[in-house]
């Protein structure tokens, strides 16, 4: 298997990962989303790589304003081509050890009910489901809230 390198996203990622972005979530606002994060969480904000260079996936987290003990999975993106090949779980490490470092003891994210391969990897990493809210971001458009002990 290729080896997937995990760094920091810079300023000049912001085209690649638009478009990266694009065709996996459709109408999600990802361009207006990672200007958010990179003003807001830029220490949170990660890229995956194959060898060459190119840019395979990212991930956001954010951590409450209110609640520095509380961090959020805000988004993971990984191509097709290499989901199920560990780059989830390398950002998610990656994420993951950043946020413990900076004294986040939990993580919450959500997700659709009907995304049944993220919830399973999600499962897979430690997330368990507290709750369904319905009407979450959409109408008739159900999320369910997962939570992970750092």
């Amino acid at each position: 298997m290729e080896s997937i390198r995990v760094r920091p996203y810079t300023t000049a990622d912001y085209p690649l990962i638009c478009e990266l972005d694009a065709p996996l979530f459709s109408g999600m606002g990802g361009p207006v989303l990672f200007r958010h994060i990179e003003e807001l969480f830029p220490s949170l904000f990660f890229i995956a790589e194959n060898p060459d260079g190119k840019i395979i996936g990212y991930i956001l987290g954010g951590i409450h304003l209110d609640d520095a003990a509380t961090g959020k999975l805000i988004r993971i993106g990984v191509v097709p081509n290499y989901q199920r090949m560990e780059c989830g779980t390398k950002l998610t490490e990656t994420l993951f050890s950043t946020m413990k470092r900076r004294g986040v003891a939990a993580v919450h994210l959500t997700v659709a009910e009907t995304n049944i391969q993220a919830i399973a990897f999600y499962q897979k990493i430690g997330f368990t489901q507290k709750e369904r809210i319905q009407n979450y971001f959409y109408p008739d458009t159900a999320r369910l809230v997962l939570w992970k002990t750092l």
